[in-house]
């Protein structure tokens, strides 16, 4: 984290290793009963079950994923967190892009999180 970033009351570091272990229940275990979730320019989710069902599709089209948290900004209940997401691909090749995350807590668990991402790198030839 860089010197501008916030200490979080929240542990979002091990928010984020819980994701790069490729399992959907770690994900979702960090959500509530109605969080509001969209990734990138994926449609809208609603409560676990969907964002789950979502994650694990998302997951059958890589090989892994890893993210390196860069910095986080908090005000209230509201987290923004800027990370470098290196994917690697079904082929073996890894990718890395720039991503940004905006959670919203309700106590300990993300009720809203939307995450800024341009996958077209992880996909293209």
């Amino acid at each position: 984290m860089d010197e501008h970033a916030s200490s979080s009351r929240r542990d979002i570091a091990a928010i984020f290793r819980d994701i790069d272990t490729f399992d959907p229940e770690k994900f979702v275990a960090h959500l509530t009963d109605d969080v509001v979730f969209r990734f990138a320019n994926a449609p809208e989710l609603t409560g676990p079950a969907e964002v789950r069902k979502g994650v694990t599709d998302f997951f059958a089209t890589i090989a892994g994923l890893s993210h390196e948290v860069l910095s986080t900004w908090e005000s209230g209940d509201t987290v923004i967190v800027r990370t470098e997401v290196t994917y690697t691909r079904k082929d073996g090749r890894q990718v890395t892009v720039p991503n940004a995350d905006i959670l919203t807590f309700r106590g300990e668990k993300a009720s809203e999180w939307l995450i800024y991402i341009d996958l077209a790198p992880v996909y293209a030839d």
